[in-house]
C-alpha cells in the first residue's frame, strides 16, 4: 500500500472519526441538559411537598392547641393592659384626702385588687372565647399563603420544562464545523482512493464518453472535471507527486 493511499484512509477515518465525535459530543451535552432539567424538577417538586406537609402539620391536634393557647394569652395580656393601667390611674385619683385608718386603707387596697384581679379574668375569658375564632383564621391565611407558593412553583415548573425543551433540543446540536471538516476529510480520502484504486478516465476515455475531440480544450475541461469528481488523470497525477515525495 503506497503512502498515498496511506493519507486518503487516514483522511477518510479521520474524518468519520471528526463526525463521530461531534455526534457523542451532542449527545453528552443533551444527556447533560436532560438531567439537569430533571434535577430542578426535583428541587421544585421537593420545595412544594415541604411547603404542602407544613400546612397539614399546622392542623395535627397537639399544633391546633398550643397555638390556640397562644392566641388565648396574647388576647389577654393585650386586653388586661390597658385595663390595668386605668385601674392604677384611678385608683390614684380616688385616694381620700387627709388621714384614714389603716383598716380603710387596707378595704381600699383590698378592693382595687379585686378589680385588677376581675379584669384580668374577664380578659382571660375574653382571650379564650376569641381564640378559636382566631386560630381558624389564621389557617385559613396559612392555607391560603401555601396555596399561593404550590401554584407559584408549579408555574415555575411549566415555564422550566418550556426552557428546559429548548435547552435540550440546542445541545443535541452537533458542531458544524466539526460536521463540515469530517466531511471534507472523508470526500478527500474517498476521492484519492478512487483514483488510487485507477478509477478515472484518461484524457482519450473522457472524449470518448462525451463524445468530444481528442486534445481540445473542451475535453481538457471534461477531463479535469470528472477528475476532480471521481479520481483519475488529476489524482493519479498527484497521487505520484505525493509518493515521490516518500521515496
Amino acid at each position: 500500500m503506497d503512502p498515498f493511499t496511506i493519507a486518503a484512509l487516514t483522511a477518510m477515518i479521520g474524518g468519520s472519526y471528526l463526525q463521530h465525535q461531534a455526534q457523542q459530543d451532542a449527545l453528552r451535552r443533551q444527556q447533560q441538559a436532560i438531567r439537569d432539567g430533571l434535577e430542578r424538577q426535583r428541587q421544585l417538586q421537593i420545595q412544594g411537598e415541604q411547603t404542602a406537609m407544613r400546612a397539614a402539620q399546622d392542623f395535627a391536634p397537639e399544633t391546633r392547641a398550643e397555638k390556640q393557647q397562644q392566641i388565648a394569652e396574647q388576647t389577654a395580656e393585650t386586653l388586661a393592659a390597658p385595663v390595668s393601667e386605668s385601674q392604677a390611674i384611678r385608683a390614684e385619683q380616688q385616694t381620700t384626702q387627709g388621714e384614714t385608718s389603716d383598716a380603710y386603707k387596707a378595704a381600699k387596697a383590698k378592693s382595687d385588687l379585686q378589680a385588677l384581679q376581675n379584669a384580668q379574668v374577664l380578659a382571660r375569658l375574653l382571650g379564650k372565647v376569641s381564640s378559636a375564632g382566631r386560630l381558624r383564621t389564621d389557617e385559613a391565611i396559612g392555607l391560603m399563603n401555601a396555596g399561593q407558593k404550590i401554584d407559584q412553583l408549579n408555574s415555575f415548573s411549566r415555564g422550566n420544562q418550556a426552557a428546559d425543551q429548548i435547552a435540550i433540543q440546542s445541545a443535541g446540536v452537533t458542531d458544524p464545523t466539526q460536521m463540515f471538516i469530517g466531511s471534507v476529510l472523508k470526500g478527500v480520502g474517498s476521492a484519492g482512493l478512487m483514483g488510487a484504486s485507477g478509477g478515472g478516465l484518461s484524457a482519450a476515455g473522457i472524449a470518448s464518453k462525451y463524445g468530444t475531440m481528442p486534445g481540445s480544450q473542451q475535453t481538457a475541461a471534461l477531463w479535469a472535471q470528472d477528475a476532480g469528481m471521481g479520481g483519475g488523470g488529476f489524482v493519479d497525477a498527484f497521487r505520484d507527486k505525493f509518493n515521490g515525495w516518500f521515496k
